[in-house]
Order: structure tokens, then C-alpha cells, then sequence
């Protein structure tokens, strides 16, 4: 026999944390919320030329269709970690590999 469901009254935001809190929808979301605030924060410029982003345990793939731009973000590698991670609020990310 099955046992009885707890069907207590929850708040809809720890429902949602609870929900967004599996690893595999979680890393999803951050993935999400990361190519977000890359576009917002990076601006139109290099918006336009970024193919894709990934991350992957605490590094960040940024897939880049300009080398030139590639070599100048290479340089800013250390003030972009510290915007991003400001930003999500939490030490997410250590390394930004640009390819």
C-alpha cells in the first residue's frame, strides 16, 4: 500500500526552488540566465559576433566568430568573471575559455 501524500500548504516559491533545485533542470536554467546577462552585459557589439556560450563545472565556453575580438576579451578574461559573477550573485564561474 502506498503511503499518504503530504498535501500541506507550501509557498509557491519554494515549490519552485525545490523544483528548479534538480541538477539537470538547475544547470539548464543557469545556463539560460548566464547567455542572458552575457548579451545584456556585453552589449550589442559583442552580442553580435558571440556564436555560443556553455557552462561547464565553473567554466565558462564562449564561442566567438572574431579572433580579434576573441585576443581582446582574452585580456578583460579576469573583469568579466568578476561582472558575471556579481551579477548571478554567487562565485559560478572561474574561467572563461574563448574559442
Amino acid at each position: 500500500m502506498a503511503s499518504p501524500r503530504n498535501f500541506e500548504p507550501q509557498k509557491i516559491s519554494k515549490v519552485l526552488k525545490d523544483f528548479s533545485d534538480q541538477k539537470s533542470l538547475n544547470k539548464g536554467l543557469q545556463n539560460a540566465k548566464i547567455e542572458e546577462l552575457w548579451h545584456k552585459e556585453m552589449g550589442q557589439n559583442i552580442s553580435a559576433y558571440t556564436l555560443s556560450i556553455n557552462l561547464s563545472g565553473k567554466k565558462l565556453f564562449v564561442k566567438i566568430k572574431s579572433s580579434t575580438l576573441k585576443e581582446e576579451l582574452r585580456y578583460g578574461e579576469a573583469k568579466i568573471i568578476k561582472l558575471l559573477n556579481k551579477k548571478l550573485e554567487e562565485e559560478i564561474i572561474n574561467k572563461v575559455i574563448f574559442h
